[in-house]
């Protein structure tokens, strides 16, 4: 897996805490609950999780509490701040208009965990993306690379605001990068302000 790195110019770094609304990936054991995989990551805390996370969604279903575990192959997580209107008061973690859900997520709870790993697909929006992204791009994460290729084609001041590129240690040009990201599955990627390297 390639090591991408990129030092971006300081007024467009937190411009890119949105690509982690695509998903970072994460591998813990059978039966990790969600708090726990959260406070792995750059900038979360348990007091943060409790206090900002308001929706959860456990592979496309609403969850209610942060102690929910994970189980299978692979997951997806979905976590956001408080989401407006109706649709955020019914899917708000333990919200008083919970019962007009049709399932939850704590139904799939399986209680076969063993020591194998999970893959986990952890997606991040609105507030906590902004709030949490920075950190998070900062200290490293796994993501597709189609991802970070699809978000620089739509968004040519993102790429014309990365001044320094790095895969595998070694500087490269934009279009190297673009080359890596059409042939590879799943990348590594580090983003920092310029003032960082």
């Amino acid at each position: 897996m390639n090591k991408i790195r990129l030092a971006v110019a300081g007024e467009v770094l937190s411009s890119f805490s949105t690509l982690l609304q695509n998903g970072l990936y994460l591998n813990v054991l059978q039966g990790t609950d969600i708090l726990s995989l959260l406070t792995t990551l750059n900038g979360f805390t348990e007091e943060y999780a409790r206090e900002r996370i308001q929706t959860i969604f456990l592979n496309g279903l609403p969850a209610d509490d942060l102690e929910q575990q994970l189980f299978g192959k692979e997951a997806v997580v979905a976590i956001s701040a408080a989401m407006p209107g109706l649709a955020g008061a019914i899917f708000r973690k333990g919200g008083a208009h919970a019962s007009l859900r049709t399932e939850t997520a704590g139904d799939l709870s399986q209680k076969d965990a063993n020591n194998e790993s999970i893959r986990i697909r952890l997606k991040l929006f609105n507030m906590i993306a902004a709030e949490r992204g920075v950190d998070i791009l900062a200290g490293g994460c796994v993501i597709m690379a189609s991802a970070l290729a699809k978000f620089l084609a739509y968004r040519p001041p993102l790429l014309e605001g990365i001044v320094k590129i790095t895969i595998n240690d070694e500087d490269v040009d934009p279009s190297t990068l673009i080359k890596v990201l059409q042939s590879e599955e799943m990348i590594t990627l580090r983003i920092e302000s310029n003032n960082g390297i």
